[in-house]
């Protein structure tokens, strides 16, 4: 009798130490985190009366079945979302669609289970915080960018620095981005300093 509950107690610890290892799923409910914390965003940024944030308004344009030339493409407006960390007074103009840009960025997710300040998926300065003397700024041709980016890059002057949250609609949508591992559904936060554009 005492042989075989010595034999039984040991599986019944590994069978606990099993259950307990349970994994965690990095991004859970994450269309619904990444579209309640937009609408926390945008529901700031339409009550706010400084200058500081605001929203930008966004077109993306939607492929549908053709059915008729009238429904190849239908544009949606969407919003982004802008914070001016800093505007120096520089001269107006912004970059249109067609300019090319010199831009430090740095791009993040939302927090999930093992980012805690999200998962930075893109990034040209490598520093806790922007620093123009160590900054390696990229070139970009304005119209390369998702919607969201391409926008906010079309309102702002030499020497910006913003920080634009744009919701999955202006972003990547409802597919998982496979060059940088963004998954469905995720707004995305950019940190943008525009250097210069040109034409």
């Amino acid at each position: 009798m005492k042989k075989i509950l010595l034999f039984i107690l040991p599986s019944l610890l590994f069978l606990s130490c099993k259950e307990e290892d349970n994994t965690v799923e990095e991004y859970a409910n994450w269309q619904s985190v990444n579209e309640t914390a937009f609408k926390a965003l945008y529901s700031k940024a339409v009550s706010n009366t400084t200058d500081n944030i605001d929203t930008i308004r966004c077109y993306s344009l939607i492929n549908k079945p053709k059915t008729s030339p009238e429904d190849f493409i239908v544009v949606e407006r969407f919003s982004a979302i802008q914070e001016i960390i800093n505007r120096p007074d520089t001269k107006p103009g912004s970059p249109l669609f067609t300019d090319s840009v010199s831009v430090s960025y740095r791009g993040n997710l939302r927090p999930s289970a093992s980012f805690i300040n999200g998962y930075v998926f893109d990034q040209s300065f490598t520093s806790d915080i922007y620093n123009p003397k160590t900054a390696k700024p990229v070139k970009f041709s304005v119209a390369s960018l998702v919607p969201g980016f391409t926008t906010a890059l079309q309102n702002m002057q030499v020497g910006d620095h913003w920080l634009v949250h744009i919701p999955h609609q202006l972003g990547y949508g409802s597919t998982q981005s496979s060059s940088s591992s963004i998954p469905a559904y995720s707004m995305l936060t950019f940190e943008i300093i525009l250097e210069k554009y040109w034409r």
